[in-house]
C-alpha cells in the first residue's frame, strides 16, 4: 500500500465557505465523501492510503502573533506529522493562503521560501520507504478573491490577493528548482462567494480528479 499524506490549511481540512464562527475560529466540514482528500482516496482505491492532513489557519512557517492558536506553523509540525505517519510515499503540499495575513507582514518571496523549507524538510527527512524520503508534490493554492476582505475585514487586505495571485507561477519555479511534482489549483477549481477563500463542493471533486492524475503520471 502506498501512503500519501496531503498536508494543507483548511482547504485541505474541508472547510465549508462561509461557516466560520469567529468567536470560536472553529468551522463546519465537509464530511468524507465530499472533500477531495477523501475523493483522492476512492478514486486511488486500496492499493493507497490518502492521509488527511489538512488544519485550519495553517501556514508555512509562522507562529501566530495575534489570534495565538497551536501547531499553526507548518514547518514546526511537518516532521512530527510526518513520523505519525511513516512510511510515506508522497508528501502533498498545499500552504500559503494563511501567509497572506496581515498580522504577518510577509512579502512573497518569505512565502515561497516558507514553502522551499517544507519542501527540504520533507526531502531531507528518513520518512519514506526504507528510510528514503518521500517524494513531494506541491500544489499552488487557488488565488482569494474580494470577497474574502470583506468577510475577513481586518486580516487580509488587497496584498493578500495580490500575493496569492502570484504563488501559480512562483510555486511552479520552485518545483522545477526543488525538482518535485507540481500542480497548479487556480484553473482547477473555483473558490466560493461566501467568504472569498474556500472551495466551492464541485470543486472538491475537481482538485481530487487533478491530484489522481498527476500520481498516475508520477508512476507512484
Amino acid at each position: 500500500m502506498k501512503n500519501i499524506l496531503c498536508y494543507g490549511d483548511s482547504n485541505t481540512w474541508g472547510q465549508i465557505a462561509g461557516s466560520m464562527n469567529m468567536e470560536l475560529r472553529l468551522a463546519k466540514r465537509y464530511e468524507y465523501g465530499v472533500r477531495w482528500t477523501s475523493i483522492l482516496q476512492q478514486s486511488l482505491g486500496a492499493a493507497y492510503h490518502v492521509i488527511e492532513g489538512g488544519l485550519n489557519g495553517r501556514n508555512t512557517s509562522f507562529d501566530e502573533t495575534n489570534i495565538i492558536r497551536p501547531s499553526r506553523n507548518g514547518l514546526a509540525t511537518l516532521p512530527l506529522i510526518m513520523e505519525m505517519n511513516y512510511p510515506l510515499d508522497l508528501v502533498v503540499l498545499m500552504l500559503g493562503t494563511n501567509d497572506t495575513l496581515l498580522e504577518f507582514n510577509a512579502p512573497v518571496e518569505r512565502i515561497v521560501e516558507g514553502i522551499k523549507k517544507l519542501i527540504q524538510c520533507v526531502k531531507a527527512s528518513h520518512f519514506g520507504p526504507n528510510h528514503f524520503a518521500p517524494q513531494v508534490l506541491l500544489i499552488a493554492p487557488a488565488p482569494i478573491t474580494q470577497n474574502a476582505l470583506t468577510i475577513f475585514q481586518g486580516f487580509l487586505d488587497q496584498s493578500s490577493i495580490t500575493k496569492t495571485e502570484q504563488l501559480g507561477m512562483l510555486y511552479q519555479k520552485l518545483a522545477e528548482e526543488q525538482q518535485c511534482y507540481f500542480l497548479n489549483a487556480a484553473p482547477i477549481v473555483k473558490v466560493s462567494p461566501n467568504d472569498g477563500i474556500h472551495l466551492m463542493r464541485d470543486s472538491q471533486k475537481d482538485l481530487a480528479k487533478a491530484v489522481a492524475n498527476k500520481i498516475e503520471e508520477m508512476k507512484l
